[in-house]
């Protein structure tokens, strides 16, 4: 809402500019005919490149926020894996010990508990990674924040440029 509202006070800006640069046409000579042109272009450009620079913000700002709800389920669903697998260590321990007395079982089930640990090991290697990662996009997300500050001080830049484009325009009386 906020860009377009941009977009449509910036045409307005170019509409005037416009008007005022075909008025001062009509009252100066060849020379300035072609100066005015130039600067239509040059405002045109420059008009053209901060909209793209709005639109490619914005557009990396909604993927950043997708990655970001992403991860976020992505570590929600490892933590449940994590306390899933720690349920089932507890499980493997408590059949264990019923069945103690079964020396191949109870070997059996001493090899699964460890395999469980490696899981749950790696399970915790992966929520921290997750976590990392999480940090990372943290880190992004305020790169493409400060990006967005720095397009929008070029914004401001460029509408100051209009306005110095628009009193180097009008006819010198």
């Amino acid at each position: 809402m906020i860009e377009r509202d941009r977009i449509e006070a910036l045409t307005e800006l170019m509409v005037e500019l416009e008007m005022d640069l075909d008025r001062s046409d009509l009252l100066s000579g060849r020379h300035r005919r072609g100066v005015a042109l130039w600067v239509r272009i040059v405002i045109g450009l420059v008009a053209l490149l901060a909209l793209s620079n709005l639109y490619f913000v914005n557009d990396l700002t909604d993927e950043v926020r997708l990655v970001i709800t992403r991860m976020q389920e992505m570590n929600q669903l490892f933590t449940r894996v994590s306390e899933r697998m720690d349920q089932m260590s507890v499980e493997v321990n408590a059949i264990e010990r019923n069945v103690f007395l079964m020396p191949v079982i109870s070997e059996q089930m001493r090899e699964m508990a460890s395999h469980v640990q490696v899981i749950e090991q790696s399970v915790a290697s992966m929520a921290q990674a997750t976590g990392r990662l999480d940090n990372s996009v943290a880190v992004i997300n305020t790169s493409v924040h400060e990006m967005a500050v720095r397009f929008h001080g070029l914004n401001q830049r460029v509408g100051a440029m209009g306005a110095d484009v628009d009193q180097m325009a009008r006819p010198l009386p």
